[in-house]
């Protein structure tokens, strides 16, 4: 799952790709946020991104390789865990993916 996201940062990058892992907690809750500069996702598919094969129309013309699966991979991980998956992004402007993970109270004596 954070393969994915960080492959996706990469092949999905015009320039130099910057990509942040950034993990924060409260008493509740762990945090992974992936943070990335690549080109980002106009706001009309940000819904689809996640439907199996689905891919961002480009013309005839896919200049990167894949089927649409790795994001349909993550949201099933998600969502398997009951966990909850929060996705930003603007067109040119890069993409966020935040990853929140319930702690589990367990005595660890």
């Amino acid at each position: 799952m954070i393969i994915n996201l960080i492959d996706n940062a990469f092949k999905y990058s015009d320039s130099s790709p910057q990509i942040n892992i950034i993990t924060d907690s409260d008493k509740n809750h762990l945090f992974l946020k992936i943070r990335d500069n690549g080109i980002g996702v106009d706001k009309k598919f940000h819904k689809k991104i996640f439907k199996k094969f689905f891919r961002i129309p480009t013309g005839n013309v896919h200049n990167v390789k894949g089927f649409g699966l790795g994001l349909s991979y993550v949201k099933d991980t998600v969502n398997r865990h009951h966990w909850k998956l929060k996705f930003e992004s603007k067109l040119n402007n890069g993409s966020e993916f935040l990853i929140v993970i319930p702690l589990i109270d367990t005595d660890c004596d």
